[in-house]
């Protein structure tokens, strides 16, 4: 993924999503320390807040340091960028929205499974693996590719696979509710997939979070 194809501005294409489930924190970009410090700062005392008795001496240093590296793990790329707090403890999940053009083939037979997003339209999810220490991490991408060129990508980071299955159905609910807006107003769909033999009611994500 690169820049934006010759001619289009910032601001010419949009994309825009909601989340209704407590726990999405959006990272904002800072173009200095002090306002990333005070951002730092203000979602500490939110979350100790929100945490309530949950909240304790030690939890302070954990989320201020998530907290910075929620910064740091934004992408100069990135349209969209989340930590996701599942819960009262200082663990999250690090989501990217990433909107730019496409510059190679997009999945194919073989790469990935079917994801319906009700705003973007039909999309690849890719799974991705990886090791933290001791520990396999797992991730994905979701891939949607428009008209244009156009590309979204719906990425989160590897985490641990019980944490993933957890906070997978509130990333579906927002990868579900984005909006794709082009110069012209008009909101975009996405070309359906090289994936014939998927099925909607069989796919990885489903299988994370079945009860």
């Amino acid at each position: 993924m690169i820049s934006f194809p010759s001619g289009w501005a910032p601001g010419t294409w949009r994309i825009t999503g909601t989340s209704l489930d407590a726990g999405w924190l959006a990272l904002p970009a800072f173009e200095t320390s002090a306002e990333a410090a005070a951002w730092v700062g203000e979602n500490t005392a939110l979350l100790q807040t929100a945490w309530a008795q949950h909240w304790t001496p030690d939890a302070e240093p954990l989320v201020r340091e998530i907290l910075r590296a929620g910064l740091a793990h934004r992408r100069s790329d990135d349209a969209l960028a989340f930590q996701v707090w599942p819960a009262q403890h200082p663990v999250c999940v690090f989501v990217h929205v990433v909107m730019a053009r496409g510059d190679g083939e997009p999945p194919g037979p073989g790469d990935g499974i079917l994801f319906e997003s009700e705003g973007l339209g039909p999309g690849v999810l890719v799974p991705r693996a990886e090791r933290i220490g001791d520990a396999d991490a797992l991730g994905y991408d979701i891939v949607f590719a428009f008209d244009d060129d156009v590309v979204v990508i719906v990425s989160v980071e590897p985490t641990f696979a019980d944490l993933l299955g957890i906070v997978s159905p509130s990333i579906q609910a927002f990868t579900a509710s984005l909006q794709l807006v082009g110069p012209d107003e008009r909101t975009r769909r996405a070309r359906a997939p090289r994936l014939l033999e998927a099925q909607h009611a069989d796919t990885w994500v489903d299988s994370l979070t079945a009860s």
